[in-house]
């Protein structure tokens, strides 16, 4: 499955590059990940999926939901990304609101 191009890596702008190249290091990743992580992930997504699916995005307990998810796929994402030796410039971390 190829992904496709989100409209930040159409652009030609150098962030725009690097987005892309991101993206498409982590697409590799997701792609080679070992099949127990990999049936972890995508689990994670269909739970992520399940809480959006026919609710608001004003949903208070499904936007929850979804952003806990987000955080265990992050964390086994930066172990895979670990384990492949792909890394990113880190992002400052913005305080939300719980």
């Amino acid at each position: 499955m190829t992904l496709p191009p989100s409209p930040a890596v159409s652009s030609s702008s150098p962030a725009a590059s690097e987005t892309g190249r991101r993206i498409r290091a982590l697409a590799t990743v997701l792609r080679e990940a070992p099949q127990a992580d990999a049936e972890v992930l995508l689990a994670g997504l269909a739970r992520m999926l399940d809480a959006h699916m026919g609710r608001g995005h004003d949903d208070v307990v499904s936007n929850r939901r979804i952003r806990d998810q987000l955080d265990n796929i992050e964390l086994l994402m930066a172990l895979e990304i670990e384990r492949a030796g792909v890394r990113q410039t880190p992002v400052p971390v913005v305080s939300r609101a719980a």
